[in-house]
């Protein structure tokens, strides 16, 4: 099975391929990218891999940070051209997780992962709501799951992660 993982540095610092050694997987994640940037990208990655079967995404995290709410209408075009490329594939868009930084706030979080979930039904594809993963009973972000810079993953994070992919991977192979 041809496994897609595109996003930010989250998707970029994990090493996807090896938690999923079956299958073929492709680690399309750059740091530091935003939503946009990853639409600029999106036809070289389609160009580039000629199938896929499961797509997992995970954007909008930097467009937070620096505070740039407008970009589902972005997203929305990314997630188009993914149907169009593959028409066949399972797409998923993540949710974002929570971080432990003052800059971002589980408010702005919390709208933008409500608009993600509006956008994953309106254009047909599926949301996968990780955050709640990420949480603690008080609802902040779990530390043993983070950095101590605050957003991203520590192995036990991406371990939580990953087993939260292996039921839809195991059930779509």
């Amino acid at each position: 099975m041809n496994i897609l993982f595109i996003g930010h540095s989250l998707v970029e610092f994990f090493d996807w391929q090896n938690r999923f050694p079956l299958h073929r997987v492709a680690n399309l994640g750059v740091a530091g990218e935003t939503v946009e940037g990853l639409l600029s990208r999106i036809g070289s990655i389609t160009s580039k891999h000629s199938s896929a079967d499961l797509i997992f995404i995970m954007s909008g995290l930097n467009d937070v940070a620096i505070e740039e709410f407008g970009f589902i209408h972005s997203y929305k075009k990314i997630i188009e051209k993914l149907i169009s490329a593959y028409p066949d594939a399972r797409i998923f868009i993540h949710s974002l997780l929570p971080t432990n930084v003052e800059f971002i706030t589980d408010k702005s979080i919390y709208e933008v992962n409500n608009s993600l979930e509006e956008l994953a039904l309106d254009t047909g594809v599926e949301y996968l709501d990780i955050y709640s993963i990420f949480i603690d009973e008080k609802g902040a972000a779990r530390r043993e799951y983070l950095l101590d810079d605050g957003v991203h993953l520590s192995d036990k994070g991406y371990d939580a992660w990953s087993r939260a992919l292996e039921g839809i991977i195991n059930q779509t192979s």
